[in-house]
C-alpha cells in the first residue's frame, strides 16, 4: 500500500469553485489556471490559479487513531491563490467575492476541507486578448489553509521468535 493524501490540492479547488458558483451564481463558469493551447471562455467568467503553498506548522503525526497500521501525518498548509475575475461583471464579482472571503460566510462555507485566512483589495489588471482588445479583469489575492493528511503504511511485528538468554551465564564477568 502505497501513502496517501487528503483533502488534496484538486479538493481545494472543488470547495472554491462550489463556493464561487454559490455565490456568483451556478452559470458563471470557473476554471482552473494554466492551460496552455487553450482559449479563454467566451464572456465573463473566474480564473483561479494556485501561486504557492507553504507549511504553517510542525507536521502533527498520530499512530493508528484509525487504524493501527499506519501512520497519519498532517501539515497545515497555506495556499494562495490568485483569483481573476473577467467580463463586465468582473468588479462586482470581485466585491463579492472580498467580502465574503473576509467574512464568517466564507468560513462556513468552505468548511470542513478548506478555511480562508485574508483576501487582498481587488486590483483592476487589464488583458490584451488575442484579438488585440483590452479585457476588464479584476485579481484578487486570496490566501487558504487547508491541513492534508498523508497516511503510510507501517510494519509491525505480529508474532515473535525469540531465544531467551541468562546474562550471567552467557556473558561472564
Amino acid at each position: 500500500m502505497s501513502a496517501t493524501i487528503t483533502p488534496t490540492p484538486t479538493d481545494v479547488y472543488t470547495a472554491l469553485v462550489t463556493f464561487i458558483q454559490t455565490v456568483l451564481g451556478s452559470t458563471v463558469p470557473v476554471v482552473q489556471g494554466i492551460n496552455n493551447r487553450t482559449p479563454m471562455p467566451v464572456g465573463g467568467f473566474v480564473l483561479l490559479t494556485a501561486i504557492s503553498q507553504s507549511r504553517l506548522a510542525w507536521n502533527y503525526d498520530s499512530w493508528g487513531s484509525v487504524n493501527p497500521t499506519v501512520l497519519s501525518s498532517e501539515m497545515d498548509t497555506m495556499i494562495d491563490v490568485q483569483i481573476d475575475c473577467y467580463g463586465p461583471s468582473s468588479a462586482a464579482w470581485a466585491a463579492t467575492l472580498v467580502t465574503l472571503l473576509r467574512d464568517s460566510y466564507a468560513c462556513e462555507q468552505l468548511q470542513p476541507n478548506v478555511q480562508p485566512l485574508y483576501a487582498d483589495d481587488a486590483r483592476m489588471l487589464p488583458l490584451i486578448d488575442a484579438e488585440q482588445q483590452y479585457e476588464q479583469r479584476w485579481m484578487i489575492h486570496g490566501i487558504f489553509q487547508y491541513n492534508p493528511v498523508v497516511t503510510v503504511p507501517q510494519q509491525f511485528a505480529e508474532a515473535l521468535d525469540a531465544t531467551l538468554y541468562n546474562v550471567d551465564e552467557e556473558f561472564p564477568a
